[in-house]
């Protein structure tokens, strides 16, 4: 420190420990005393001072460094920024002045005490160690302040680097011409103590307080030792030189920090009005409310983003127009007068009106408006979903209020705070006889207190319940009504409200009770119906697996029940239908079930089996039941039943099986004869899936054309010419092969296939007319007609006669087979199509005559061309003479009436010649040929049409 020190007459003006002191205590806190302590006596003893003194002083230093802590943290209210701006530095200045008397004092008193032969040479010791504490606080300790953290943006750009070494490398050399005299040869007759005033400008304006006080103190350092040195401004005379020096170093260090303080308070002033305008931009550009700031023009001049938003509009265009353009038509007016409210310099509050959204849509707007000056002052807030809240509240008040299903409200105590008009014309209580009172005035006593527990403790777990209740009216009616409660909590989960909605469901119980007997039981003979039968059924099979049981099922259809409603109509059928239903019920016990499953087909379910003496019984209790005669109007019917009867576990487990085993039992009891019952058997299902098979099978051969048709020769028996041919049709199964038509037949017209199976029979046979006619222009082709297909609503008939004319083939190259027995049948559309064959030349064939019901007066009726003698009658011709004889009879019977005759089934000579001498016209059988494929027939031909050629 010896550069801070005078020579030994006299005591440096600038103590900078007193002001690093002072700073690393405000700095650190003031429990670090004992380091000035500690310092202060280190720094005498290095210097040779007497112990007992150096400790004096060293207490001294420290006393008067945390009185100036003291007192500073007394004055300051914002000791995290102890160097703020000037007003932190005047405290700093003034404590400087008032501390530094007790390093003065303690000096004094050392010197007194300790060294008293030095006070007659230390004039005005106490003032000088005064001078240099007050001094090097007041340097020092801003110095330490500010410098804790470094200056920035000094060295950050190229140009601001030059400046700062400009500003450093004029600082010593300012300070070397003015305080070391350096150039005094050149430059000593300018006056040059002003020069350092103008760098401190500079040093303020530029580098703020880190320059200013770095400035300060190498001033301070040189000016010293150039006094000191006898050079410089100040070197003439050391000791009024340093007091100049003081004086000087004072005006400069409070001249050059309060410039720069002000300059840095200015700087944050500044700096904060740009940072609160920039947070106010921002809120205003972010707000969720609307701002804006218009004139009294009518004109908005600064919006936020939200207008943007809330409109859709640029903010451009909004700013372009007078708002009055988008505001709605109705408040116009309104709005107009809040004008001139706010010109008058009145606000405006909560004033309310609608502005047009770019898509067409009105949002609402509620404003606060006040003015100031010219410019008007608005905050807005869309409140159009407030708006539709209330609507909807209104709404709901309305819907209360008006709504046809009954409400109430209860409190959380569950007593009735407001009913609705409906409440009391559902229940008859008015509000009055309610309001305040439990629910339970409602309470019927249909519902168990388990019901209850059950309902509120939904409630209290959820929040929400709904059933059926039975409830009271006030006048002692009961009624069921479907209640929905919901409740209504507080924030904190409590409860505020109970919401109740009651229906009266009474009619709608009945129409469901209504419904549910339509849908499960059968309306005529209030039987259960097939879906109540078969729920009924898998619950018995369930019953009985539990409990190792047997079940029976019997499925019963009315014989002749057909004959009886077409013959004595529908409602005696219905009558003989409820009357059947109630005698079947009398022959089964209270355990069973009886139902309708449609039409005139009946089941029994019976239960608990031991054996089959039971079911037995009963199914012929049935029977004998079914036997009896049924008076019905007027007339009596006879009708009979057949059963089938399947057993469980026996035959199957599951309801699905049974029945069906059931209905191919009934099936087999029709075959034994009907009005019998059949039990069922593993050949029953062996049979009914080879069925199954077959109609699939059949269905596939249709699709993929697997039929082929042969041919069997019809031979002029007084020729001996083949002149005809029966079209028969085989089918070339892929798996089984060629089979023949009495193993299909039947099938095909259960499944109606027959139709497409005769129709393409019909086409073939008509092309291989056509090709064999071109020999023998008189050729017929005979083709069998199912009675299936003459039952069917189709025009096939007219298809066939247009086929024909299409391929430019007449009627009569086509003969059409039928049956015996379709000549009874009274159909309009049987009749109809024989008559078109007719009108179209077609000529018809009776197959297999003799052997069903006749109808001689239909063979003139319907002009038949052809008999055809079934070949039961044929094959014993020769050894049977009524076999003959029936034949002869025939066959005079046909020529009387102008019919020709073909006999069936020739397999002899013989057999030949006898129908020859009876005088039948034509001959067909395996005597002439078996039936053969159209290329093979043609060989039969090739004789014929050798010798014709």
């Amino acid at each position: 420190m010896s550069v801070l020190s005078a020579d030994n007459e006299y005591v440096s003006v600038f103590w900078l420990p007193s002001g690093i002191a002072f700073a690393y205590l405000l700095l650190w806190g003031k429990h670090y005393w004992p380091a000035i302590v500690i310092g202060s006596l280190a720094s005498d003893l290095v210097m040779h001072h007497p112990m007992h003194s150096s400790v004096f002083l060293a207490f001294g230093h420290a006393l008067s460094t945390y009185c100036a802590v003291w007192v500073f943290c007394k004055l300051k209210d914002d000791l995290d920024n102890l160097l703020n701006d000037s007003k932190d530095f005047l405290i700093i200045l003034a404590i400087a002045s008032i501390t530094s008397c007790i390093n003065a004092l303690f000096s004094v008193l050392s010197d007194h005490y300790f060294d008293p032969n030095n006070i007659t040479n230390s004039n005005g010791y106490g003032f000088q160690v005064w001078q240099a504490n007050m001094l090097g606080i007041t340097v020092g300790t801003p110095l330490i302040l500010i410098w804790q953290q470094l200056p920035r943006g000094w060295f950050s750009q190229p140009k601001r680097i030059l400046e700062t070494l400009a500003f450093l490398s004029l600082t010593i050399l300012l300070t070397s011409i003015v305080f070391l005299g350096v150039f005094h040869e050149l430059i000593g007759w300018i006056a040059k103590g002003y020069w350092i005033f103008l760098l401190a400008i500079w040093a303020a304006f530029r580098f703020g307080c880190h320059g200013i006080v770095l400035l300060i103190l190498y001033c301070c350092l040189t000016a010293i030792w150039g006094t000191e040195h006898g050079k410089g401004l100040f070197g003439s005379d050391i000791q009024i030189g340093l007091q100049n020096v003081w004086l000087y170093q004072l005006s400069l260090t409070l001249f050059g920090l309060l410039t720069a303080l002000n300059l840095r308070g200015r700087q944050q002033i500044k700096q904060a009005l740009l940072d609160k305008t920039e947070e106010l931009d921002t809120y205003f550009h972010n707000a969720l409310d609307l701002f804006c700031i218009a004139d009294m023009n009518g004109y908005f001049l600064k919006m936020n983003q939200q207008w943007q938003n809330f409109l859709g509009y640029d903010l451009a265009e909004l700013e372009s127009k007078p708002f009055l353009e988008f505001v709605h038509p109705d408040d116009i007016a309104a709005t107009k007068q809040a004008m001139a409210d706010l010109m008058s310099h009145l606000p405006v509050k909560n004033f309310v009106n609608r502005y047009q959204h770019q898509d067409g849509s009105w949002h609402w707007i509620q404003w606060n408006s006040c003015t100031k000056g010219d410019l008007i002052y608005a905050a807005a807030r869309d409140i159009s979903e407030q708006k539709k809240t209330e609507d909807e509240l209104r709404l709901a008040a309305l819907v209360y209020q008006n709504s046809s299903e009954a409400m109430m409200i209860t409190d959380a105590e569950n007593c009735i705070i407001s009913v609705n008009p409906a409440f009391t014309q559902c229940t008859g209580y008015a509000p009055n006889d309610v309001l305040g009172k439990n629910p339970k005035i409602l309470s019927s006593g249909r519902q168990s207190p388990e019901f209850y527990q059950a309902m509120w403790h939904a409630l209290n777990t959820t929040g929400r319940w709904q059933g059926e209740v039975y409830n009271r009216r006030k006048n002692s009616d009961i009624f069921v009504e479907w209640v929905i409660i919901n409740t209504v909590f507080n924030q904190d989960g409590s409860v505020q409200r109970r919401v109740a909605l009651f229906s009266d469901i009474s009619e709608k119980k009945k129409s469901e009770k209504l419904i549910w007997f339509q849908a499960n039981y059968d309306p005529l003979t209030k039987l259960p119906n097939r879906r109540l039968f078969v729920d009924r059924l898998q619950q018995e099979l369930i019953k009985a697996q539990r409990d190792q049981l047997s079940i029976g099922l019997l499925f019963i259809d009315l014989d002749r029940f057909k004959e009886v409603n077409d013959g004595l109509g529908h409602s005696m059928g219905d009558e003989l239908l409820i009357k059947v239903a109630n005698r079947i019920s009398r022959c089964v016990r209270k355990s069973d079930t009886v139902a309708r499953l449609g039409g005139d087909e009946f089941t029994v379910i019976v239960t608990e089996l031991k054996d089959n003496t039971d079911i037995d019984k009963i199914a012929k209790n049935i029977l004998t039941a079914l036997g009896q005669p049924f008076s019905l109007g007027n007339s009596q019917a006879y009708i009979t039943g057949s059963i089938g009867i399947a057993l469980s576990p026996v035959d199957a487990d599951n309801f699905e099986d049974l029945i069906r085993y059931a209905d191919q039992a009934m099936y087999a009891a029709k075959n034994k004869g009907r009005n019998a019952y059949c039990y069922f058997t593993p050949s029953m299902q062996v049979m009914m899936e080879k069925h199954l098979h077959l109609t699939q099978d059949l269905h596939i051969a249709v699709t993929e054309n697997q039929f082929i048709v042969h041919y069997q020769p019809i031979v002029d028996l007084n020729k001996n010419q083949i002149v005809k041919a029966e079209a028969l049709i085989r089918w070339a199964h892929p798996v089984h092969g060629l089979v023949m038509p009495n193993e299909f037949i039947s099938v095909a017209e259960e499944t109606g296939l027959i139709n497409d199976m005769g129709d393409w029979i019909f086409k073939q046979s008509a092309i291989q007319a056509k090709r064999w006619r071109q020999h023998d222009p008189d050729f017929q082709i005979s083709v069998n007609k199912s009675p299936v297909q003459f039952h069917t609503h189709d025009n096939v008939h007219n298809h066939w006669t247009d086929y024909l004319k299409n391929m430019q083939l007449p009627g009569d190259c086509v003969v059409i087979e039928i049956t015996e027995g379709l000549l009874l049948e009274t159909a309009t559309q049987v009749t109809e199509k024989l008559l078109h064959y007719r009108d179209c030349g077609i000529q018809v064939a009776i197959d297999d005559f003799g052997t069903g019901y006749s109808s001689l007066a239909y063979l003139k009726q319907l002009d038949i061309d052809y008999l055809k003698i079934d070949q039961s009658f044929t094959r014993n011709i020769a050894s049977h003479t009524s076999d003959l004889a029936l034949c002869e009879a025939i066959i005079v019977m046909a020529h009387k009436l102008g019919i020709k005759v073909i006999a069936e089934g020739i397999e002899t000579p013989a057999q030949c010649e006898l129908l020859i001498q009876a005088g039948c016209d034509y001959g067909q059988g395996y005597l002439f040929s078996k039936p053969v494929a159209a290329a093979e027939f043609e060989t039969l031909l090739t004789p014929r049409v050798s010798a014709d050629s």
